[in-house]
């Protein structure tokens, strides 16, 4: 079985292009239409898609992603990030987004009638940049947890829970050791996460943990804080946040999940687009944007 996960689309509805660089539709287009190519053999059982699918979650770029997902040649399942918009996912995405009435508004359901359960995991805050759990959340997920304790799951969010070394992305998880314990009380479960723009493979806490690279801006990375001594003089007049805060135009890239026997093996994907990775530029926006 193969679950294919992609994240971070920003797509802007407006039809400009994010930080004044990335031209969104553009790269969700290549996205949706190198899948639609793929053989039969090469197609997952579905898609999840992690988070920020339309930049400052508005209607008009969601309407967007609902048209070009309707289009991918299995099922999609979406997870928000902290650019989305609750009461638009669950106004536009009732299918990719089967949240039942007891944990409603928060964007948490499972999906079980396969041999890798999926689970997913609101960690959104809204109008803030850095994600977490509520206790409504956790109970919700520890419950679910103990229903299938030997299934090989993969929990997906937005939001990673452990550090990255990128300073101005670690801003911090709410509840993060509780997450922690809950997810070890499981026999097999990976945790699959977006936001961070880039892929990352590591064990934390115990918990074998991936973050999925892209669709749109391939994010730099540089281990230096906002205070580095290697920064240079054009750096420091331009604000610079810290190592996480630019990116590159690079290829979108995706992860694909593929179970072999009780284990699950991840791949990253490259989907070659001919990008030229220009930059880095910086995320920033400008007057009258919204984040």
């Amino acid at each position: 079985m193969k679950i294919i996960q992609i994240s971070d689309f920003h797509l802007r509805g407006d039809g400009k292009l994010s930080f004044h660089k990335a031209d969104t539709i553009a790269a969700m287009e290549h996205t949706i239409k190198y899948f639609c190519e793929r053989k039969e053999y090469e197609l997952p059982e579905f898609f999840v898609i992690t988070g920020d699918l339309a930049d400052g979650g508005t209607k008009e770029g969601y309407e967007l992603i609902y048209k070009a997902i309707k289009r991918l040649p299995r099922p999609c399942f979406v997870v928000p990030g902290n650019h989305d918009k609750r009461e638009y996912f669950l106004e536009m995405f009732k299918e990719q987004a089967p949240v039942k009435d007891d944990i409603k508004p928060y964007i948490c359901y499972t999906i079980d009638l396969t041999p890798i359960r999926i689970i997913v995991v609101d960690t959104s805050k809204p109008a803030c940049h850095s994600g977490g759990l509520t206790d409504t959340v956790a109970q919700w997920l520890e419950q679910k947890l103990m229903e299938y304790p030997k299934k090989p799951t993969l929990v997906f969010t937005h939001h990673p829970p452990f550090t990255t070394g990128l300073p101005a992305m670690d801003e911090g998880f709410d509840q993060a050791d509780r997450f922690a314990e809950i997810l070890r009380q499981h026999e097999n479960v990976r945790l699959c996460c977006g936001h961070m723009h880039t892929g990352i493979f590591t064990n934390w806490k115990g918990i074998s943990c991936v973050t999925c690279p892209p669709v749109a801006m391939q994010m730099e990375v540089d281990f230096r804080g906002k205070n580095s001594p290697d920064l240079t003089e054009e750096e420091k007049s331009d604000d610079f946040k810290g190592g996480g805060d630019r990116f590159f135009l690079g290829n979108p890239a995706y992860l694909l999940h593929d179970l072999q026997g009780d284990m699950i093996n991840t791949h990253y994907m490259i989907i070659p687009i001919g990008a030229d990775y220009s930059g880095p530029w910086p995320f920033k926006y400008y007057d009258g944007e919204e984040d």
